[in-house]
């Protein structure tokens, strides 16, 4: 294993996300609101701005499977970042030159505390979109420059008791962007309850049916199960991995037991398409890919399965990868006060 080992000397880290800047590689948030850029060549780090970061509450830590904690998230160009928290209602989106926070958000209070804060950043013609969670049942599409807002449209909830046309009765939760910013998975829930991982097309979203993340003729269904923070990954435009085999008995209302292991999704089908199963050692904690390698935490050990194969063909034994950065090609494992960091061959 090709490792090596950034020290941090300043407030504890809570997070990273990758990035192509000139000073750097990766953003890192830290305890104070700091955010800073580091270049993984050298270890050098640039200090940009710090926000102050509202004190949360966790009232039941660990609950509907949710590691409730701050977020961040971050444009591939690094000139935008949120700072969100899972499990709560608020975030921040901050310009990094110059440095100033641009955009409140609020995902609402409903529920907010079963599911990560959903936000991430998609290209558009360009120019950089963020897609963030609006209410419980609302995803929004925001120009971080101005605050503007692409998606308008309403109301998309109940109004003096009638239902809204378009209606989504349907919990937003963990975003992630296809590799080509194209198609938009959403990891969320719908009573009983359950979880229904789903996939649009953002572009068509954004270009032409403002009611496309709603009830528009790309939404696909990709799994019904019990459970619903999990991780997910994409493998290219077409395919997903989820973690979590387990099949849904529609009669019994729950999964039936299976081994652990992720479930490989053609989106192009959703559920009408037989799933490729891999089966693993213990459910994966993370999941990443670089299209020919599928990179999961299991435990305190990072396991690369070949797609090709189906096989593992490497075990990381001691390291848990926390963060994949494509670009550079390594996985990262973010500690209060060091990085690690894993070069992928």
């Amino acid at each position: 294993m090709n490792e090596s080992t950034l020290e941090w000397n300043g407030p504890d880290l809570l997070d990273l996300a990758p990035v192509a800047r000139a000073d750097g590689d990766l953003l890192a948030l830290d305890a104070s609101g700091g955010l800073h850029c580091i270049d993984l060549r050298d270890g050098r780090t640039t200090h940009l701005g710090a926000v102050e970061l509202p004190a949360q509450t966790v009232e039941n830590p660990g609950a509907f499977g949710l590691d409730s904690r701050w977020r961040l998230h971050a444009s591939a160009d690094g000139e935008f970042a949120a700072l969100v928290f899972d499990g709560g209602r608020h975030g921040l989106v901050v310009a990094l030159a110059p440095f100033r926070v641009a955009l409140r958000l609020d995902g609402g209070d409903y529920y907010e505390d079963t599911v990560p804060f959903s936000a991430c950043f998609l290209p558009l013609q360009g120019e950089t979109v963020l897609i963030h969670r609006s209410a419980w049942n609302r995803l929004d599409a925001s120009d971080p420059r101005s605050g503007s807002l692409f998606t308008a449209r309403g109301p998309t909830s109940y109004e003096n008791g009638e239902r809204p046309p378009h209606y989504l009765d349907y919990f937003h939760g963990l975003l992630r962007p296809s590799p080509s910013g194209r198609l938009l998975f959403d990891s969320g829930w719908v009573w009983q309850p359950a979880g229904v991982p789903c996939v649009f097309d953002a572009a068509a979203w954004l270009a032409s049916n403002v009611w496309e993340s709603d009830d528009g003729t790309s939404k696909r269904r990709l799994a019904l199960r019990d459970d619903w923070n999990l991780p997910a990954c994409w493998i290219d435009d077409d395919h997903i991995a989820l973690g979590g085999i387990a099949q849904w008995d529609e009669e019994e209302a729950e999964n039936v037991a299976a081994p652990a292991g992720v479930r490989i999704v053609d989106v192009r089908q959703g559920t009408l398409a037989p799933d490729r199963i891999v089966v693993m050692s213990a459910e994966p904690k993370e999941l990443f890919s670089d299209g020919r390698s599928l990179f999961a935490t299991l435990a305190g050990d990072t396991a690369i399965w070949s797609l090709g194969s189906g096989e593992c063909v490497t075990v990381f034994s001691g390291f848990a990868a926390t963060h994949h950065h494509p670009r550079c090609r390594m996985l990262l494992q973010a500690l209060p006060r060091r990085i690690r960091i894993v070069a992928l061959d």
